[in-house]
Protein backbone atom coordinates (compact mmCIF):
# COMPACT_ATOMS: atom_id res chain seq x y z
CA UNK A 1 0.00 0.00 0.00
CA UNK A 2 1.34 3.44 -0.90
CA UNK A 3 2.07 5.61 2.14
CA UNK A 4 2.53 9.33 2.46
CA UNK A 5 6.16 8.70 3.30
CA UNK A 6 6.98 6.95 0.02
CA UNK A 7 6.82 8.67 -3.38
CA UNK A 8 4.67 7.18 -6.12
CA UNK A 9 6.65 4.72 -8.32
CA UNK A 10 6.41 6.86 -11.45
CA UNK A 11 7.59 9.94 -9.55
CA UNK A 12 10.48 8.01 -8.03
CA UNK A 13 11.55 6.75 -11.47
CA UNK A 14 11.42 10.28 -12.88
CA UNK A 15 13.55 11.51 -9.98
CA UNK A 16 16.24 8.93 -10.68
CA UNK A 17 16.12 9.54 -14.43
CA UNK A 18 16.66 13.27 -14.00
CA UNK A 19 19.29 13.13 -11.25
CA UNK A 20 22.23 13.41 -13.72
CA UNK A 21 20.79 16.77 -14.82
CA UNK A 22 21.10 18.13 -11.28
CA UNK A 23 24.09 18.96 -9.18
CA UNK A 24 27.57 18.56 -10.64
CA UNK A 25 26.87 15.69 -13.05
CA UNK A 26 25.77 17.86 -15.98
CA UNK A 27 28.87 20.07 -15.71
CA UNK A 28 31.09 16.99 -15.49
CA UNK A 29 29.59 15.58 -18.70
CA UNK A 30 30.21 18.80 -20.61
CA UNK A 31 33.80 19.20 -19.36
CA UNK A 32 34.71 15.57 -19.97
CA UNK A 33 33.18 15.62 -23.46
CA UNK A 34 35.42 18.55 -24.40
CA UNK A 35 38.46 16.81 -22.87
CA UNK A 36 37.68 13.64 -24.85
CA UNK A 37 37.57 15.77 -28.00
CA UNK A 38 40.98 17.19 -27.12
CA UNK A 39 42.33 13.68 -26.59
CA UNK A 40 40.94 12.65 -29.99
CA UNK A 41 42.51 15.62 -31.72
CA UNK A 42 45.85 14.87 -30.05
CA UNK A 43 46.00 11.48 -31.73
CA UNK A 44 48.45 9.00 -30.23
CA UNK A 45 49.57 11.55 -27.64
CA UNK A 46 46.00 11.86 -26.41
CA UNK A 47 45.68 8.19 -25.41
CA UNK A 48 46.90 8.76 -21.81
CA UNK A 49 44.39 11.58 -21.37
CA UNK A 50 41.60 9.41 -22.77
CA UNK A 51 42.48 6.55 -20.40
CA UNK A 52 42.52 8.90 -17.43
CA UNK A 53 39.15 10.35 -18.44
CA UNK A 54 37.67 6.88 -18.81
CA UNK A 55 38.94 5.98 -15.35
CA UNK A 56 37.66 9.16 -13.73
CA UNK A 57 34.29 8.98 -15.43
CA UNK A 58 33.52 5.41 -14.39
CA UNK A 59 34.69 6.16 -10.87
CA UNK A 60 32.21 9.00 -10.86
CA UNK A 61 29.51 6.61 -12.09
CA UNK A 62 30.03 4.45 -9.02
CA UNK A 63 30.13 7.48 -6.71
CA UNK A 64 26.81 8.60 -8.21
CA UNK A 65 25.53 5.07 -7.65
CA UNK A 66 26.63 5.20 -3.98
CA UNK A 67 24.90 8.52 -3.37
CA UNK A 68 21.73 7.36 -5.09
CA UNK A 69 21.54 4.12 -3.11
CA UNK A 70 21.94 6.06 0.14
CA UNK A 71 19.19 8.48 -0.76
CA UNK A 72 21.20 11.62 -1.53
CA UNK A 73 18.93 13.67 -3.84
CA UNK A 74 21.61 15.57 -5.77
CA UNK A 75 24.40 14.24 -7.96
CA UNK A 76 27.73 14.66 -6.13
CA UNK A 77 30.55 16.94 -7.14
CA UNK A 78 33.72 15.24 -8.37
CA UNK A 79 36.08 15.22 -5.39
CA UNK A 80 39.82 15.33 -6.04
CA UNK A 81 40.31 12.42 -3.62
CA UNK A 82 38.22 10.16 -5.88
CA UNK A 83 40.71 10.71 -8.68
CA UNK A 84 43.45 8.85 -6.83
CA UNK A 85 44.13 5.68 -8.85
CA UNK A 86 44.23 3.62 -5.64
CA UNK A 87 41.02 5.05 -4.17
CA UNK A 88 38.40 3.36 -6.33
CA UNK A 89 38.87 -0.04 -7.95
CA UNK A 90 35.28 -1.00 -8.75
CA UNK A 91 35.42 0.11 -12.40
CA UNK A 92 38.56 -1.96 -12.95
CA UNK A 93 36.97 -4.93 -11.22
CA UNK A 94 33.84 -4.57 -13.37
CA UNK A 95 36.02 -4.49 -16.50
CA UNK A 96 37.66 -7.74 -15.38
CA UNK A 97 34.23 -9.29 -14.76
CA UNK A 98 33.11 -8.24 -18.24
CA UNK A 99 36.26 -9.83 -19.64
CA UNK A 100 35.43 -13.09 -17.84
CA UNK A 101 31.94 -12.98 -19.32
CA UNK A 102 33.33 -12.54 -22.81
CA UNK A 103 35.75 -15.40 -22.25
CA UNK A 104 32.90 -17.63 -21.09
CA UNK A 105 30.85 -16.80 -24.19
CA UNK A 106 33.85 -17.53 -26.43
CA UNK A 107 34.42 -20.84 -24.62
CA UNK A 108 30.77 -21.89 -25.04
CA UNK A 109 30.81 -20.83 -28.68
CA UNK A 110 33.94 -22.89 -29.30
CA UNK A 111 32.66 -26.06 -27.64
CA UNK A 112 28.86 -25.89 -27.87
CA UNK A 113 28.15 -23.69 -30.84
CA UNK A 114 26.69 -20.30 -31.63
CA UNK A 115 23.20 -20.99 -30.27
CA UNK A 116 24.43 -21.93 -26.80
CA UNK A 117 26.84 -19.00 -26.81
CA UNK A 118 24.02 -16.62 -27.74
CA UNK A 119 21.90 -17.94 -24.86
CA UNK A 120 24.78 -17.52 -22.40
CA UNK A 121 25.50 -14.02 -23.72
CA UNK A 122 21.84 -13.02 -23.33
CA UNK A 123 21.75 -14.38 -19.77
CA UNK A 124 24.96 -12.57 -18.84
CA UNK A 125 23.68 -9.32 -20.30
CA UNK A 126 20.43 -9.71 -18.37
CA UNK A 127 22.35 -10.28 -15.14
CA UNK A 128 24.96 -7.58 -15.80
CA UNK A 129 23.03 -4.88 -13.86
CA UNK A 130 22.81 -7.27 -10.90
CA UNK A 131 26.57 -7.80 -11.03
CA UNK A 132 27.17 -4.04 -11.22
CA UNK A 133 24.80 -3.46 -8.29
CA UNK A 134 26.46 -6.11 -6.12
CA UNK A 135 29.90 -4.76 -6.89
CA UNK A 136 28.67 -1.24 -6.18
CA UNK A 137 27.14 -2.23 -2.86
CA UNK A 138 29.71 -4.71 -1.60
CA UNK A 139 32.90 -3.78 -3.45
CA UNK A 140 33.57 -7.52 -3.63
CA UNK A 141 34.34 -8.75 -7.19
CA UNK A 142 34.03 -12.40 -6.16
CA UNK A 143 30.48 -11.88 -4.95
CA UNK A 144 29.75 -9.87 -8.10
CA UNK A 145 30.38 -13.00 -10.22
CA UNK A 146 28.37 -15.32 -7.96
CA UNK A 147 25.14 -16.36 -9.77
CA UNK A 148 23.27 -17.03 -6.50
CA UNK A 149 23.96 -13.44 -5.43
CA UNK A 150 22.60 -12.23 -8.78
CA UNK A 151 19.38 -14.20 -8.35
CA UNK A 152 18.86 -12.92 -4.80
CA UNK A 153 19.32 -9.34 -5.92
CA UNK A 154 16.96 -9.73 -8.88
CA UNK A 155 14.34 -11.28 -6.59
CA UNK A 156 14.80 -8.48 -4.07
CA UNK A 157 14.35 -5.78 -6.73
CA UNK A 158 11.29 -7.46 -8.19
CA UNK A 159 9.61 -5.36 -10.90
CA UNK A 160 12.21 -2.64 -10.44
CA UNK A 161 14.80 -4.91 -12.07
CA UNK A 162 12.68 -5.07 -15.21
CA UNK A 163 12.41 -1.28 -15.10
CA UNK A 164 16.21 -1.05 -14.98
CA UNK A 165 16.54 -3.46 -17.92
CA UNK A 166 14.00 -1.43 -19.88
CA UNK A 167 15.80 1.84 -19.15
CA UNK A 168 19.11 0.31 -20.24
CA UNK A 169 17.53 -0.80 -23.52
CA UNK A 170 16.03 2.63 -24.17
CA UNK A 171 19.28 4.41 -23.30
CA UNK A 172 21.35 2.10 -25.50
CA UNK A 173 19.01 2.55 -28.48
CA UNK A 174 18.97 6.32 -27.97
CA UNK A 175 22.76 6.53 -27.83
CA UNK A 176 23.12 4.51 -31.03
CA UNK A 177 20.59 6.75 -32.78
CA UNK A 178 22.26 9.93 -31.54
CA UNK A 179 25.67 8.81 -32.77
CA UNK A 180 24.05 8.40 -36.19
CA UNK A 181 22.27 11.75 -36.19
CA UNK A 182 24.51 14.11 -34.22
CA UNK A 183 26.98 15.99 -36.43
CA UNK A 184 29.64 16.56 -33.75
CA UNK A 185 31.79 14.04 -31.88
CA UNK A 186 31.59 16.00 -28.65
CA UNK A 187 27.80 15.77 -28.61
CA UNK A 188 27.88 12.02 -29.10
CA UNK A 189 30.35 11.62 -26.26
CA UNK A 190 28.24 13.84 -24.01
CA UNK A 191 25.10 11.84 -24.85
CA UNK A 192 26.91 8.56 -24.13
CA UNK A 193 28.20 9.75 -20.76
CA UNK A 194 24.82 11.15 -19.81
CA UNK A 195 23.17 7.85 -20.75
CA UNK A 196 25.61 5.89 -18.59
CA UNK A 197 24.97 8.23 -15.66
CA UNK A 198 21.23 7.70 -16.11
CA UNK A 199 21.73 3.92 -15.99
CA UNK A 200 23.80 4.10 -12.79
CA UNK A 201 21.31 6.53 -11.26
CA UNK A 202 18.30 4.34 -12.08
CA UNK A 203 20.09 1.20 -10.88
CA UNK A 204 21.02 2.89 -7.62
CA UNK A 205 17.53 4.33 -7.39
CA UNK A 206 15.96 0.89 -7.78
CA UNK A 207 18.06 -0.38 -4.87
CA UNK A 208 17.05 2.66 -2.84
CA UNK A 209 13.35 2.14 -3.52
CA UNK A 210 13.66 -1.51 -2.46
CA UNK A 211 16.03 -0.84 0.44
CA UNK A 212 13.67 -2.37 3.02
CA UNK A 213 13.51 -5.67 1.09
CA UNK A 214 17.26 -5.74 0.47
CA UNK A 215 18.36 -4.63 3.94
CA UNK A 216 20.13 -1.51 2.66
CA UNK A 217 20.59 1.34 5.14
CA UNK A 218 20.18 4.70 3.45
CA UNK A 219 21.54 8.02 4.64
CA UNK A 220 18.56 10.03 3.45
CA UNK A 221 15.03 8.61 3.52
CA UNK A 222 11.60 10.22 3.96
CA UNK A 223 11.39 8.46 7.31
CA UNK A 224 14.72 9.81 8.50
CA UNK A 225 13.91 13.27 7.19
CA UNK A 226 10.68 13.22 9.16
CA UNK A 227 12.54 12.00 12.25
CA UNK A 228 15.10 14.78 11.95
CA UNK A 229 12.36 17.34 11.45
CA UNK A 230 10.47 16.01 14.45
CA UNK A 231 13.65 16.03 16.55
CA UNK A 232 14.32 19.65 15.59
CA UNK A 233 10.75 20.61 16.47
CA UNK A 234 11.09 18.85 19.82
CA UNK A 235 14.33 20.72 20.53
CA UNK A 236 12.51 23.98 19.97
CA UNK A 237 9.68 22.78 22.21
CA UNK A 238 12.15 21.99 24.98
CA UNK A 239 13.53 25.52 24.71
CA UNK A 240 10.01 26.84 25.32
CA UNK A 241 9.62 24.51 28.29
CA UNK A 242 12.98 25.64 29.72
CA UNK A 243 11.99 29.29 29.31
CA UNK A 244 8.76 28.71 31.24
CA UNK A 245 10.61 26.80 33.96
CA UNK A 246 13.10 29.65 34.31
CA UNK A 247 10.20 32.03 34.95
CA UNK A 248 8.77 29.62 37.53
CA UNK A 249 12.08 29.47 39.40
CA UNK A 250 12.09 33.24 39.95
CA UNK A 251 8.43 33.30 40.95
CA UNK A 252 7.08 34.88 37.77
CA UNK A 253 4.17 32.49 37.41
CA UNK A 254 2.08 34.68 35.14
CA UNK A 255 4.91 34.93 32.64
CA UNK A 256 5.62 31.20 32.91
CA UNK A 257 2.02 30.30 32.24
CA UNK A 258 1.80 32.73 29.32
CA UNK A 259 4.76 31.01 27.65
CA UNK A 260 3.03 27.65 27.94
CA UNK A 261 -0.36 29.00 26.86
CA UNK A 262 1.10 30.78 23.83
CA UNK A 263 2.89 27.58 22.79
CA UNK A 264 -0.33 25.58 23.00
CA UNK A 265 -2.25 28.23 21.08
CA UNK A 266 0.41 28.40 18.35
CA UNK A 267 0.09 24.63 17.86
CA UNK A 268 -3.69 24.67 17.73
CA UNK A 269 -4.36 23.18 21.18
CA UNK A 270 -3.67 19.67 19.91
CA UNK A 271 -4.33 16.88 22.46
CA UNK A 272 -0.91 15.36 21.78
CA UNK A 273 0.73 18.66 22.75
CA UNK A 274 -1.28 18.83 25.96
CA UNK A 275 -0.25 15.28 26.77
CA UNK A 276 3.45 15.99 26.16
CA UNK A 277 3.29 19.20 28.19
CA UNK A 278 1.48 17.51 31.08
CA UNK A 279 4.11 14.77 31.17
CA UNK A 280 6.90 17.34 31.01
CA UNK A 281 5.67 19.55 33.89
CA UNK A 282 4.71 16.62 36.11
CA UNK A 283 8.14 16.78 37.76
CA UNK A 284 7.99 20.51 38.41
CA UNK A 285 7.91 21.41 42.11
CA UNK A 286 4.76 23.51 41.77
CA UNK A 287 1.94 21.03 41.10
CA UNK A 288 -0.44 23.82 40.09
CA UNK A 289 1.04 23.79 36.60
CA UNK A 290 0.33 20.08 36.12
CA UNK A 291 -3.18 20.43 37.51
CA UNK A 292 -4.04 23.47 35.42
CA UNK A 293 -2.65 21.95 32.25
CA UNK A 294 -4.49 18.70 32.86
CA UNK A 295 -7.67 20.64 33.51
CA UNK A 296 -7.36 22.33 30.12
CA UNK A 297 -6.42 19.01 28.54
CA UNK A 298 -9.58 17.42 29.95
CA UNK A 299 -11.69 20.30 28.68
CA UNK A 300 -10.19 19.87 25.20
CA UNK A 301 -10.87 16.14 25.21
CA UNK A 302 -14.47 16.75 26.31
CA UNK A 303 -14.97 19.01 23.30
CA UNK A 304 -13.58 16.25 21.10
CA UNK A 305 -15.81 13.67 22.86
CA UNK A 306 -12.86 11.46 23.75
CA UNK A 307 -14.53 10.37 26.95
CA UNK A 308 -12.53 7.23 27.64
CA UNK A 309 -9.30 9.21 27.70
CA UNK A 310 -10.88 11.75 30.03
CA UNK A 311 -11.80 9.10 32.60
CA UNK A 312 -8.36 7.50 32.46
CA UNK A 313 -6.53 10.82 32.81
CA UNK A 314 -8.63 12.08 35.72
CA UNK A 315 -8.46 8.74 37.54
CA UNK A 316 -4.68 8.66 37.22
CA UNK A 317 -4.27 12.27 38.31
CA UNK A 318 -6.48 11.81 41.38
CA UNK A 319 -4.20 8.98 42.49
CA UNK A 320 -1.22 11.33 42.22
CA UNK A 321 -2.95 14.41 43.63
CA UNK A 322 -6.34 13.98 45.37
CA UNK A 323 -6.80 17.77 45.24
CA UNK A 324 -6.99 17.84 41.44
CA UNK A 325 -10.27 18.91 39.86
CA UNK A 326 -11.21 19.84 36.27
CA UNK A 327 -11.09 23.55 35.55
CA UNK A 328 -14.79 24.33 36.10
CA UNK A 329 -17.87 23.10 37.91
CA UNK A 330 -19.51 22.11 34.62
CA UNK A 331 -16.43 20.14 33.51
CA UNK A 332 -16.14 18.45 36.92
CA UNK A 333 -19.80 17.39 36.87
CA UNK A 334 -19.49 16.15 33.29
CA UNK A 335 -16.44 14.05 34.11
CA UNK A 336 -18.19 12.67 37.23
CA UNK A 337 -21.17 11.62 35.14
CA UNK A 338 -18.89 9.98 32.54
CA UNK A 339 -16.98 8.16 35.27
CA UNK A 340 -20.20 6.97 36.91
CA UNK A 341 -21.47 5.58 33.62
CA UNK A 342 -18.07 4.26 32.57
CA UNK A 343 -17.45 1.99 35.55
CA UNK A 344 -15.16 4.40 37.42
CA UNK A 345 -17.54 5.12 40.33
CA UNK A 346 -14.72 5.79 42.88
CA UNK A 347 -13.45 8.55 40.58
CA UNK A 348 -16.94 10.02 40.34
CA UNK A 349 -17.38 9.93 44.15
CA UNK A 350 -14.04 11.66 44.71
CA UNK A 351 -14.91 14.43 42.26
CA UNK A 352 -18.30 14.99 43.93
CA UNK A 353 -17.17 14.67 47.55
CA UNK A 354 -16.31 18.38 47.97
CA UNK A 355 -18.23 19.72 45.01
CA UNK A 356 -20.65 21.91 47.08
CA UNK A 357 -17.82 23.60 48.96
CA UNK A 358 -15.38 23.86 46.05
CA UNK A 359 -17.99 25.31 43.70
CA UNK A 360 -20.27 26.97 46.25
CA UNK A 361 -23.10 28.94 44.68
CA UNK A 362 -22.74 27.31 41.26
CA UNK A 363 -25.95 26.21 39.56
CA UNK A 364 -24.50 22.72 39.11
CA UNK A 365 -24.31 22.03 42.86
CA UNK A 366 -27.85 20.58 43.03
CA UNK A 367 -27.18 18.19 40.14
CA UNK A 368 -23.90 17.17 41.75
CA UNK A 369 -25.65 16.35 45.04
CA UNK A 370 -28.26 14.28 43.20
CA UNK A 371 -25.56 12.31 41.36
CA UNK A 372 -23.60 11.78 44.59
CA UNK A 373 -26.73 10.42 46.28
CA UNK A 374 -27.32 8.03 43.40
CA UNK A 375 -23.75 6.75 43.68
CA UNK A 376 -24.18 6.09 47.39
CA UNK A 377 -27.54 4.35 46.97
Amino acid sequence: MQTDMMPAPHFALLTHLLRPLRGAAAALVLVFAVLFLIALKAGFAGIPLALVLFSWFFKYCYILFDHTVRGVPEAPALDIHWLNPASEQRPLAQLAIAGLGCALVWFVDTHLGFGAASAVAALLLFMLPASVAILGLEGNPFKAVYPVAWIKLVAGLGAWYLVVIGIIGVVAATIVALWTWLPYFVLGVAATMFGLLVIFSVLGGALYERRDHLGIEAWHTPERTAERREAEVRRQDLKVLDAAHDQLRVGRHREAWKILADWLAARGHEPADYRWLCESVAAWPDRRYANRLLGEYVARLLVLRRHGEVIDLVTQRLREDPEFRPESAAATLTVARLAARGGARPTARRLLADFPTRFAGDAAVAAARTLAAELEA
